[in-house]
């Protein structure tokens, strides 16, 4: 069926297909991406068409003379909230009926101003804006692969004298990375008891079984893929007083913000460094936000604003629901998944510290 003859519900379907196929080896992506595109164009026709329709039910509304008490406006929103989050809660079951789905194709609910995206957001930025590594590093949401090119050397600019010869031509050498995105997933296996919670009860515990976990696991890609980038510097030097002083002295200009991350075992460790005569040392972090990570080996010493992580479906968290293998012993399974790609793209823009 072509994506222009299909409906939301068949959109749906056809994307998990997709998702599936991309993880299998051999896979066509570049076709699959082309798909999802349209998909993406025809579920936005859908939205815009819904959204036509209830423009002209609200200038119809408006056309008449309505007064709105403030006791009854917040009663409304309360309970187009609650219908939000229980249409969101059976959406991520597979158990919503028409009249949910219908509701979430828009932004804005009918008959109220609580936005779909605002409770999303409230969920999805809990665990993210915790994350200091996380709300500093750049956020990008390209579909499909993509690359990003750097500088791998540069002759710099020069003075020139007037009257004298001309200054020699910038010799340029660029270089590309590529980002290919993979999801990033937790499951686990719940009772039917759980999957009976309703509305906001059960986002509450979607989003807190999946959402910390997830956002730790981005996290952690982040520093492991700092730590073995062909562009971090890497620094030999005792884990001491002296090592955030030597991945600084590492960095290129262009590292204006830089922050020291390591595990807090190594915190605790150089924090409790002494001088030979025994005087302590003031700030062995040398003023920079130190951030902890208990997986980095060492310390590294950046600028995350260096560091590009793409998100090709946003980065609200997608779940998919098994109700089916694990039946014989009435647990369902959850899988909770978001798709990322993340790679620093700024040569020298973090130095590895680590002992010879």
């Amino acid at each position: 069926m072509n994506a222009e003859e299909m409906s939301m519900a068949e959109i749906e379907t056809r994307s998990a297909e997709i998702s599936k196929e991309m993880e299998t080896e051999g896979a066509d992506i570049e076709a699959l991406t082309a798909e999802v595109e349209k998909l993406e164009e025809r579920k936005a026709q859908i939205i815009a068409e819904a959204e036509a329709k209830k423009q002209e039910v609200a200038e119809l509304r408006d056309a008449k003379e309505v007064h709105t008490f403030k006791g009854e406006k917040e009663n409304m929103e309360k309970e187009t909230r609650s219908k939000l989050a229980d249409a969101l809660a059976e959406s991520f079951k597979g158990r919503a009926n028409e009249e949910q789905r219908a509701l979430l194709l828009s932004t804005n609910a009918t008959g109220g101003t609580v936005a779909v995206a605002d409770i999303i957001d409230g969920y999805t930025w809990r665990d993210w804006d915790k994350s200091p590594i996380l709300s500093r590093v750049r956020k990008v949401y390209v579909k499909g692969n993509y690359k990003v090119g750097y500088e791998a050397s540069a002759t710099g600019a020069v003075v020139h004298t007037e009257g004298a010869n001309a200054p020699t031509e910038e010799t340029l050498t660029l270089a590309y990375i590529n980002f290919v995105a993979q999801y990033i997933k937790k499951w686990i296996r719940v009772s039917d008891t759980v999957l009976a919670l309703r509305g906001e009860e059960f986002l509450n515990y979607l989003y807190d079984e999946f959402g910390h976990q997830l956002a730790i696991a981005i996290e952690n890609a982040i520093v492991a893929e700092i730590a073995t980038s062909t562009l971090t510097a890497n620094v030999t030097h005792a884990i001491d007083n002296g090592a955030v002083l030597a991945g600084l002295a590492a960095l290129s200009d262009e590292a204006v913000n830089p922050v020291a991350i390591m595990s807090k075992a190594t915190w605790a460790a150089i924090k409790g460094e002494r001088t030979d005569g025994g005087a302590k040392i003031e700030d062995p972090f040398e003023g920079l936000e130190v951030l902890f990570n208990n997986t980095v080996q060492g310390v590294l010493v950046g600028d995350l604003d260096g560091v590009v992580a793409n998100f090709p479906e946003g980065e609200d968290f997608k779940f998919v629901t098994d109700e089916y293998t694990y039946a014989e012993q009435d647990l369902i399974k959850i899988v909770g998944k978001v798709m990322c790609a993340v790679h620093l793209v700024r040569p020298n823009g973090f130095a590895l510290v680590k002992n010879a």
